[in-house]
């Protein structure tokens, strides 16, 4: 153990010896001069392919405060040192969501909920230190693995009960949003406007996923063709013209002041929640991850979540009490937190919302299922790009689905859109 100031550097010239200071001083709830920083050590966070957005590292900080020696644990994420990768993947745009999700969105929620002793409504990472320039940007988060908090135990397809409290805590973060909202309906206003859609916009359909998206409709084609070849479902599927799909989602993520739009964490599938177990046997969930954070209808990530996080039989025999479920725990919190439900979000709104948006989820999942599904060999090393700009498609190489199985996978979440007429 030692001071590797070439570790630090590597994150962002400004995540210094005095960022380390800062993040010991904030957990220890003591001034900087308080602290002495002895030592740090750096670990890997993410397997390569994980986070194409991002550098993610793991960081050991040895300190001692009142003569005491402290140890302090955070995960840094950082803009890749690849210039490439970074302009490949916009990196910088993602980078500024998040940041300003942590700064300007989850500090208020987390005071909002203080004041109506409902802290344990939200649980997110504690931000403790971040620059934004768009050149040198990290964000230092706590590392909540010390907390026992974990992945689920099957990431791509979580059991019925693991869902189910995944689903619940998405439902508290959105009823966060709307009770805040309900309140404080000019802020709001504000704390939106912070955040700018990163995925679904008409100049990046032409400029930056096109190629990509159409790999992806040729691998659902392909899968239909096998799988579900002169049904009804094959047919529906392949009347939308390319692009078509993805602007329905350009439209539904172009709501930003809506009436219903609440803050959506955007990137909803099961890695981005984390579970721990209680004594009590409960089960505690914490949300990472905004950089694709937006204001939109909370649908948008209910959606996703059940396209990209269940499997047919789960769907098949528990879909409508899920829905429920949610609505059911939003209801809840929103009226712990001093609103109304039935007025900013009642079941017939909700199913409404519901039976408009929920192809969103599908068109989504048509990228993340075929992730979910590739094998360690699979995955793409993202420092092969250089130091330009490249398309997207020609990293992301994905193939045609192997086996029956995982194309029915694919196949199951476009039949039950169509079956539940939302495609």
């Amino acid at each position: 153990m030692s001071k590797d100031v070439k570790a630090l550097q590597s994150v962002s010239k400004y995540f210094t010896e005095e960022s380390l200071r800062k993040i010991v001083a904030r957990v220890e709830n003591k001034t900087e001069q308080e602290v002495e920083i002895l030592s740090w050590s750096f670990g890997d966070a993410s397997k390569k392919g994980d986070s194409y957005l991002s550098t993610v590292d793991r960081v050991v900080i040895h300190g001692k405060v009142d003569g005491k020696i402290v140890e302090t644990r955070i995960v840094v994420k950082s803009l890749p040192n690849n210039i490439g990768r970074r302009k490949t993947y916009r990196s910088a745009e993602f980078f500024k969501n998040e940041i300003n999700f942590y700064v300007e969105i989850a500090s208020v929620y987390k005071k909002f909920l203080k004041s109506k002793n409902q802290s344990s409504d939200l649980l997110l990472p504690d931000c403790l230190d971040y620059h934004l320039d768009g050149e040198e940007d990290f964000i230092a988060l706590e590392d909540v693995s010390p907390r026992g908090f974990g992945p689920s135990s099957r990431q791509n397809c979580p059991t019925y009960d693991e869902f189910v409290n995944i689903l619940k805590a998405m439902a508290r973060f959105h009823a966060v949003s709307f009770a805040y909202k309900d309140q404080n309906r000019e802020h709001f206003k504000t704390l939106a406007s912070s955040l700018s859609e990163t995925y679904f916009r008409d100049d990046l359909y032409e400029s930056w996923y096109k190629r990509f998206h159409k790999r992806l409709l040729e691998i659902a084609q392909d899968a239909l063709e096998k799988e579900c070849s002169g049904t009804k479902v094959q047919k529906r599927f392949n009347s939308y013209a390319e692009g078509e799909l993805y602007k329905k989602s350009v439209n539904f993520c172009n709501e930003w002041h809506a009436e219903t739009s609440v803050i959506n964490q955007g990137d909803s599938w099961a890695p981005n929640f984390l579970v721990r177990d209680l004594p009590n046997g409960q089960i505690e969930v914490l949300m990472l991850d905004f950089q694709l954070a937006r204001s939109a209808s909370p649908i948008l990530d209910l959606s996703f979540l059940m396209y990209s996080c269940t499997e047919k039989p789960l769907r098949d025999q528990h879909f409508d009490n899920l829905l429920k479920i949610y609505h059911d725990e939003l209801s809840r919190v929103v009226s712990l937190l001093g609103s109304d439900p039935q007025k900013v979000y009642s079941w017939a709104t909700f199913m409404n919302e519901v039976k408009e948006k929920f192809v969103h989820g599908m068109t989504f999942a048509l990228e993340s299922v075929v992730f979910s599904m590739l094998s360690s060999d699979e995955s793409f090393d993202l420092d092969v790009i250089k130091d330009d700009k490249v398309d997207i498609a020609d990293v992301w190489t994905v193939q045609n689905i192997k086996t029956s199985e995982n194309r029915k996978r694919l196949t199951d979440v476009i039949s039950h859109a169509f079956e539940k007429d939302y495609l």
